[in-house]
């Protein structure tokens, strides 16, 4: 009878979250910081097309109920757009506004103009609802008419962030995750940008 009665409890639980209507999170902050600094237009960063892990390129958000569970998409919690979409526009505006360089995305190069190309491999990016979220990136920095030729650079970051109960708490966490990942981001680039100007001097 115990069993029945669990049962008959979470299946109007579940009755009543299908009921629910949909509520729409971003990752991108409501309101944006000033940049950090002021647009140089030294150089361009171009933050391509992400790419996901299967599991999470829906519309729903995704979690999971504890570590190790099964992952759960909710049907009342969606992404303003596409997952990948959101990564990518969170990203761009944390390294425009920490470097003080335009963000061309996908767009046409202009041959004179050099970019920063970055591909962006997310391999990680998990929440447990109530405790943190997880997120592992790697990305490829691809120079184009950079001075002093730099070469080609992988790096990797990761995060791991305690949340609260509530389904804005975890989008902020993801949000602030993200922003952690974009600051070491930050760092690989400006390190890529002073080897450049570095050989340029030297040669």
């Amino acid at each position: 009878m115990k069993l029945k009665g669990a049962l008959v409890a979470v299946t109007v639980a579940l009755a009543g979250c299908a009921s629910t209507a949909p509520h729409y999170y971003s990752l991108q902050a409501i309101e944006d910081s000033p940049p950090a600094a002021p647009v140089q237009g030294a150089y361009a960063i171009s933050v391509q097309p992400v790419v996901i892990p299967q599991q999470v390129a829906r519309p729903q958000v995704v979690v999971r109920m504890a570590p190790g569970s099964e992952v759960v998409p909710l049907a009342s919690a969606l992404w303003v757009g596409p997952l990948e979409d959101q990564i990518r526009l969170s990203l761009a505006a944390e390294l425009t506004r920490r470097l003080g360089v335009l963000d061309v995305g996908s767009a046409r190069i202009d041959n004179n103009l050099p970019v920063w190309q970055i591909y962006v491999d997310v391999q990680r990016f998990d929440a447990v609802y109530g405790q943190q979220v997880q997120q592992e990136i790697v990305w490829r920095m691809v120079p184009q008419g950079i001075p002093g030729k730099p070469a080609p650079r992988v790096c990797a970051a990761q995060a791991a962030l305690p949340v609260q109960q509530g389904m804005g708490a975890l989008v902020e966490g993801h949000r602030q995750a993200l922003a952690g990942i974009a600051q070491a981001m930050t760092r690989a680039l400006e390190t890529g940008a002073k080897k450049g100007r570095g050989a340029l001097n030297d040669g």
